[in-house]
């Protein structure tokens, strides 16, 4: 297989390409390769405080149990992304998450914002990966393979985050890891089309982090920044509705 040393003018391009394009469709997806992960929960109580209670009094399997086919080991969201603005929305189904002005917000799907409390300690996952590509400095082909029926390019990729940092405003999140070496060369994987990046994933010890983009371009206007997204959650959005009808 091909292997470039420096930056890969393809590679460089589609990101490009896809930071200009401003916006776009987005999944973020977290696989744990341990037993039991540790479940997203809201501060100062919110929606899975009372499961939380649940599993320190009766255990993991009551826990498990009382979840029926809900699995934590796997956890996909769907959203937009704001490439412009530095910004996103997802939404897990009945648990949504929003991230704007270096701030985010998490609770039950259709929650204002203003009911909820910020978190300034968080890493953005979507923006974080396609930030790693700011410090690609060794690729390699890995084949092909399509991303939503569209034929990709698949690269083993190499990044530098101290260049990756340099790139971004505000400079970019590090990752728990056993070196300082290992910051300079860490591996990714990277879906690129003819004109765009369809996937990024980044794989460490315990988890697979990864996120995949169509729809470049995509209107963000109807789009209420001011509440945690529904897209997954038609019921949570009735139930909100009803709360507000006189």
């Amino acid at each position: 297989m091909n292997q470039h040393r420096h930056r890969d003018e393809a590679l460089d391009l589609a990101r490009r390409r896809t930071l200009a394009a401003g916006s776009a469709r987005i999944v973020v997806s977290r696989e744990w390769t341990t037993d039991m992960p540790p479940m997203p929960q809201r501060r100062r109580g919110g929606l899975l405080r009372p499961l939380m209670r649940a599993g320190k009094a009766a255990g993991k399997r009551l826990l498990t149990r009382a979840l029926g086919d809900l699995d934590f080991r796997r956890q996909e969201a769907e959203g937009f992304i704001d490439l412009a603005r530095r910004r996103y929305l997802l939404d897990y189904g009945h648990y949504a998450r929003l991230f704007a002005d270096g701030q985010e917000w998490d609770g039950r799907s259709g929650r204002l914002l203003s009911t909820l409390s910020a978190d300034t300690d968080v890493v953005p996952t979507p923006l974080w990966l396609l930030d790693l590509l700011a410090g690609v400095t060794e690729t390699r082909d890995a084949g092909t393979e399509g991303v939503r029926g569209t034929p990709c390019r698949r690269i083993a990729a190499k990044t530098d985050l101290s260049r990756a940092s340099r790139d971004i405003p505000g400079g970019i999140a590090v990752p728990q890891l056993g070196r300082f070496e290992d910051l300079l060369a860490l591996p990714i994987e990277v879906w690129v089309d003819e004109s765009h990046v369809r996937r990024v994933r980044f794989e460490r010890d315990d988890r697979v982090e990864t996120v995949e983009l169509w729809d470049f371009g995509t209107p963000l206007d109807a789009i209420d920044w001011t509440r945690l997204p529904t897209f997954r959650s038609p019921e949570e959005a009735e139930s909100l509705a009803a709360e507000r009808r006189p």
